[in-house]
């Protein structure tokens, strides 16, 4: 089908995992349900039609730093990390970054998640609400007015196939750069099935979740072609690609090889330190600017649904041999040898 509002061409999720993630997911948070979009067939909410042409439209500026992911791989943690590395001056207690992450760093596409009737909620329960603070609001404002109206340079985060990006970050024509992270399937499922929960009030089991993952049913899937599509460009001199694995393991050569990417210049082994420490699990979790639990609280407050979880977790690589059953391991065995990524995953 091809929809009216934009030339984007998009399919039902008529499969029995599709049809069972439409009806697992809050009907508070996404009424309309999801759609595969585009010739990728990436799984995002219908709303997202309304906004196709506003999203490849986007005018991109030279001096844009963009974090790409799918979701649960990282993202956050990659977010920080170029954010005081290219604002740092010099403070140990990175002052600069005592400011929601979402306001330094928004989520660009993230109003094409919404539906005219869950807009309306979130007017009236949180941009107009007193209550709320209003630095606590920045994540409901339309996003890609937030982003228009950024000073540069602009720091944007995105979960969109590449395919689906703005126009001119696929066709290369400004000087913008792209950092793309990627996560092990495993732990990205196992990961992504408790935000689900927690954010977007879903409602299945782990073993629920893990098959419409593996089926290419859940919110930006299909995750093979998420990766893909930017592995195959990761030679390009405007992209970055890095690993949640990567990082765990040596942070620090991380730090430096983005500072190289991003034109810093070589990071004294004290500003490494400094940054790696403030970049630490134990310290990202319980970071108010970063945490993310205004979000959670205001999302709940909207899908009603009670979760026993943070949006920082455990940060671990291999996590999910502590919740996936010998039988869905098996199923992502088999998935992941059909799919496998030579040289990544």
């Amino acid at each position: 089908m091809t929809c009216p509002l934009s030339p984007v061409e998009y399919a039902e999720l008529d499969s029995k995992e599709g049809r069972e993630w439409n009806q697992l997911c809050s009907p508070e948070i996404y009424d309309e349900g999801y759609i595969k979009l585009g010739k990728t067939k990436g799984v995002f909410a219908r709303s997202y039609l309304s906004f196709y042409d506003r999203i490849k439209n986007f005018v991109i500026r030279d001096d844009d730093v963009w974090v790409v992911s799918f979701p649960k791989t990282g993202t956050t943690w990659t977010q920080e990390l170029v954010w005081c590395m290219m604002n740092d001056d010099g403070d140990d207690d990175f002052e600069k970054a005592k400011k929601d992450l979402g306001q330094r760093f928004p989520y660009f596409e993230v109003r094409a998640n919404w539906s005219p009737r869950l807009a309306s909620i979130i007017e009236k329960n949180v941009v107009e609400n007193e209550a709320v603070s209003s630095d606590k609001k920045h994540f409901f404002q339309d996003s890609f007015t937030l982003a228009e109206n950024m000073a540069s340079p602009r720091f944007l985060k995105c979960h969109l196939h590449f395919s689906l990006l703005p126009t001119q970050l696929i066709e290369k024509s400004t000087k913008a750069k792209i950092i793309y992270v990627a996560r092990n399937p495993k732990d990205t499922c196992t990961s992504f099935y408790h935000h689900s929960c927690l954010l977007d009030g879903y409602g299945g089991t782990l073993e629920q979740f893990a098959e419409q993952f593996i089926t290419d049913n859940v919110f930006c899937s299909p995750f093979w072609t998420h990766l893909k599509e930017f592995w195959e460009r990761r030679d390009r001199d405007d992209i970055l690609f890095l690993t949640y694995e990567d990082m765990k393991k040596d942070l620090p050569s991380v730090i430096q090889k983005t500072a190289k990417f991003l034109g810093k210049a070589e990071l004294s082994p004290e500003q490494v330190r400094k940054l790696a420490d403030h970049l630490s699990f134990e310290k990202m979790k319980v970071n108010p600017f970063v945490n993310q639990e205004s979000v959670v609280e205001n999302l709940r407050k909207i899908h009603g649904r009670t979760y026993d979880s943070t949006f920082m977790r455990k940060g671990k690589v291999g996590s999910w041999q502590d919740e996936l059953s010998v039988a869905i391991v098996a199923k992502m065995d088999a998935w992941i040898a059909e799919n496998r990524i030579e040289g990544l995953y």
